[in-house]
């Protein structure tokens, strides 16, 4: 390896790549290795499902960190030494016996590897490299990580079916070693439109968070979070409930997962030809309206619009929450406060399935859920008014004192 420094758009495709290796290492393919894993290792479903929300819980904890990190010290020591740290444990997770053990190594490959290489990082590292190209090569970037699930997915399932469920968390774990360790060589760590940040942490936040844009913004991607986990953990139960069957059911969700590709690949277009903030009120509205389709998606009709509706503007919102966060966050701590958001995003997304789940065990049936994620999908659209409002009278203000 020879260490040699690449620009241009040849390093997001870089980065693509390291999207696909980290979330298909554990994010996708953990539920493949599901049964696999419980059987061997006499865990029980709660147990699994503990240490994968443990390793989410962890994402949205270190994200501070590495966000800090980027803009502190650059990208060289998450790439070099956090993100194979993560790779490592994942593997090694793979090797071992005991349940707890398992879970503990799981829960920390995950979030390390995932706070060091999911997008609130790699999008934080695109804004800070290049602010005036970030856009497309955000666009750029989710488009590789829109493939991640139909490459992950079915490749665990190869290597399950094949080699067992052992090395099929190995080779993922060693795929993003490598990854990380490309990307700390050759990814280019000079900062194009911000110096290193010199402040400290909690100043960053304290006073970002006495901007109402900024708070605004937050409440919204929040919201948004926690509709968009309430509806992919409940879609399945949801359309099955509504009358499709089981087979049918899965299979619209994980085409859901590919269209996510509709979403992202017009934007570049749709992008020229209106302004960032109203598509992103857009794919959250329709996010709103995929909440209640689903509701009665109990024929294959209906769950194909559903499956495309979904699938689009949950699609779209990856990269547009990115280029809409670059309008709202000072540059000079970008990583650290989108570390921030990362944390309060992965609560929320973390929290709303639990009230979910709870509104389905008193109502007896997953009505209230999809309620519950159109609602919260409702008001991050409100939120991110209210954040568009304060951000033109902050604009007017400044004309008129000019």
């Amino acid at each position: 390896m020879t260490g040699r420094r690449i620009r241009g758009d040849r390093q997001v495709d870089i980065l693509g790549v390291l999207t696909i290796c980290v979330y298909g290492s554990w994010f996708y393919g953990f539920g493949v290795l599901f049964d696999d894993i419980g059987d061997d290792l006499e865990m029980s479903a709660a147990a699994l499902g503990a240490s994968f929300g443990a390793a989410q819980a962890l994402v949205g904890v270190l994200a501070l960190v590495t966000g800090r990190l980027l803009d502190r010290r650059g990208p060289i020591p998450i790439f070099g030494v956090l993100g194979p740290l993560g790779a490592v444990a994942l593997g090694t997770a793979g090797r071992v016996s005991d349940p707890l053990l398992f879970g503990a190594l799981f829960a920390i490959g995950g979030g390390l590897t995932g706070s060091a290489g999911f997008y609130s990082l790699t999008q934080s590292l695109i804004v800070r490299l290049d602010p005036d190209r970030s856009m497309e090569r955000i666009i750029r970037l989710t488009i590789w990580g829109a493939v991640a699930s139909p490459i992950a997915i079915p490749l665990t399932e190869v290597l399950r079916s094949t080699l067992g469920w052992r090395l099929a968390i190995e080779i993922p774990a060693g795929c993003a070693f490598v990854a990380f360790l490309i990307a700390s060589r050759t990814i280019d760590t000079r900062i194009g439109g911000a110096e290193l940040s010199g402040r400290r942490w909690r100043s960053a936040i304290v006073d970002s968070m006495r901007d109402p844009v900024i708070r605004w913004f937050v409440l919204a991607s929040v919201s948004a979070a926690a509709a968009i986990s309430m509806l992919l953990v409940f879609q399945v139960s949801i359309m099955r409930w509504a009358g499709l069957s089981a087979a049918s059911a899965a299979g619209f969700a994980g085409a859901r997962g590919l269209l996510q590709l509709l979403g992202r690949l017009p934007l570049r277009r749709a992008l020229s030809r209106t302004g960032s903030w109203r598509l992103l009120a857009v794919a959250r509205l329709c996010v709103a309206g995929s909440c209640l389709v689903v509701l009665v998606a109990g024929s294959p009709l209906i769950a194909a619009v559903y499956t495309v509706l979904a699938g689009t503007s949950i699609g779209a919102l990856s990269a547009l929450d990115g280029i809409v966060a670059r309008d709202v966050l000072p540059a000079d701590d970008f990583g650290s406060l989108m570390g921030a958001v990362a944390l309060l995003v992965a609560i929320g997304g973390g929290v709303a399935p639990v009230v979910a789940g709870r509104l389905t065990d008193a109502t007896g049936d997953p009505v209230a859920a999809g309620v519950a994620a159109a609602a919260a999908a409702g008001l991050s659209v409100l939120c991110l008014a209210a954040a568009r409002r304060h951000r033109n009278i902050r604009s007017r203000s400044s004309v008129a004192d000019g």
